[in-house]
C-alpha cells in the first residue's frame, strides 16, 4: 500500500493533519484492482482481522474499519505496534533468517527429506555456534534457550528423526517453518484456522488454492456480485493479551495506542516541584532482548512494554522517559542513539528513568 501512488499520505481533516494515513473507501478499492480480495465486503472481513490484531487502527481509535472515509494509520507508521513476547520472536526469527541468507559462509546446507531437497537447512550444533559467533548469543546454554524458543513457537522446525519438542544441540537437520521474503497476500489470511472458523460462524465458505486461499460467499458470483448479511462489529479472531503498562487486557481499548507522549520540557523534569520523580532500574536481558522499546528525543521515552519481558518485570512502565543508561546520560539524544548504547551493555543495563508519581528519589 504504501507503494501505491497517493494512497497513504498526510491526510487533513478540519484543522489537524493526520500523517501517512489512507482513507478506507479509497483502500478497498485498492485491494479489489490488486486482486487482494474478491469484493469489498470481503476486504472489510479482512482489514478488520488486521485491526482487531493490532495492524492498523483508526486515527483517532473511535471507528471499526468500514466501507466509509474514514483515515486509517498502520500501526507501524505511528510507532504504536504492541511489543509482545510472540512479536519480539518473530522478528528475532526474521532477523536470523535475513542474516544467515545474507552470508555467503553461513550454517545453512541442503537436506535430502524423503524425495525433496530443503536447501536452507541448518544443523542444531552449527546454528547455536553460528548465533554465539554472531553475538546474538553470548554462550552455549543462552543459544540453546533462545532455539528452543524459537522452536516452540514454531518458527523453526526439527527436518529429521522423530519430531521432538525439546532443541537438540546435534546433528539434527533444522529450518525455519516459513519464509520469511514470501510476499503475503491479504487473503493469505484465509488460510489461518482461526479465521477460517470466524468466517464460517458468517456462513463464508473457502475455495483453498495451491498457493492461497479466496473465499466465496454464498449469493456471490465469480466477479464478486452479491449480497451478504452485515459482518459482527466485534471481531474475534484474535485475544489480545499485552497491555503495554503491565495492566489487564481485559479492561483495556484494544485499538488505543499504548502511550501517547505529552509535550514536557526536559527542564521542567528537573524542578524539584515538577511532578516527577527520578528512580534506578536494572534490567538483564533474556535471550530475545530487554523487552521494551523507545521512542522520542531529548528525552526518549518509554513507548511499550513486554508484559513477558525483563523490563516489565524489573520495573520499567510506559511513559517513563529516559535519563541515563549505565551511568551515560542520555537525556539529550533520540531513541535510536540511546539504542545503540544499550546495545553495547552486554546484556545488562542500568536506567535511571524520570517517572509521574510519589516514589522516592534515588
Amino acid at each position: 500500500m504504501h507503494l501505491a501512488p497517493d494512497l497513504v499520505r498526510d491526510r487533513r481533516h478540519h484543522l489537524r493533519v493526520y500523517s501517512c494515513s489512507f482513507d478506507a473507501a479509497d483502500c478497498l478499492s485498492w485491494l479489489i484492482e490488486e486482486n487482494e480480495a474478491p469484493s469489498r465486503v470481503a476486504a472489510v472481513f479482512l482489514m478488520n482481522i488486521l485491526q482487531k490484531s493490532r495492524i492498523l487502527h483508526h486515527v483517532t481509535d473511535d471507528h471499526l474499519f468500514k466501507d466509509q472515509h474514514l483515515f486509517f494509520r498502520f500501526r507501524q507508521d505511528d510507532n504504536t505496534f504492541p511489543v509482545t513476547q510472540v512479536t519480539r520472536l518473530f522478528f528475532f526469527a526474521q532477523r536470523l533468517h535475513d542474516r544467515l541468507h545474507s552470508e555467503p559462509q553461513s550454517c545453512l546446507r541442503k537436506f535430502q527429506a524423503g524425495d525433496k531437497i530443503v536447501a536452507d537447512a541448518f544443523k542444531g550444533a552449527e546454528f547455536a555456534q553460528w548465533l554465539i559467533r554472531k553475538n546474538e548469543s553470548r554462550n552455549l546454554d543462552e543459544a540453546v534457550v533462545s532455539c528452543q524458543q524459537l522452536l516452540d513457537a514454531g518458527l523453526i522446525k526439527c527436518l529429521d528423526g522423530v519430531p521432538s519438542a525439546k532443541f537438540r544441540v546435534a546433528d539434527n537437520f533444522y529450518n525455519f517453518a516459513f519464509d520469511f521474503n514470501y510476499r503475503r497476500r491479504l487473503h493469505d489470511l484465509f488460510l489461518l484456522p482461526n479465521v477460517q472458523k470466524e468466517a464460517s460462524m458468517q456462513n463464508i465458505k473457502f475455495l483453498p488454492k495451491t498457493a492461497s486461499a479466496y473465499e466465496i460467499y454464498p449469493g456471490f458470483d465469480s466477479h464478486g456480485n452479491g449480497s451478504l448479511s452485515p459482518m459482527s462489529p466485534t471481531p474475534t479472531l484474535f485475544s489480545d493479551t499485552s497491555s503495554g503498562s503491565g495492566g489487564s487486557p481485559s479492561t483495556l481499548n484494544p485499538f488505543r495506542p499504548a502511550f501517547e507522549r505529552r509535550h514536557i520540557a526536559k527542564e521542567r523534569m528537573l524542578e524539584p516541584d515538577s511532578g516527577f520523580v527520578r528512580k534506578v532500574i536494572q534490567v538483564e536481558s533474556d535471550a530475545v532482548g530487554y523487552g521494551f522499546v523507545l521512542r522520542g528525543a531529548s528525552p526518549c521515552y518509554i513507548q511499550t512494554v513486554d508484559p513477558d519481558g525483563p523490563a516489565h518485570k524489573a520495573g520499567v512502565k510506559v511513559g517513563q522517559y529516559l535519563y541515563s543508561v549505565n551511568d551515560i546520560i542520555v537525556f539529550d539524544r533520540t531513541h535510536k542513539d540511546v539504542a545503540s548504547v544499550i546495545v553495547d551493555s552486554h546484556g545488562k543495563i542500568r536506567l535511571v528513568v524520570f517517572a509521574e508519581g510519589d516514589s522516592p528519589k534515588c
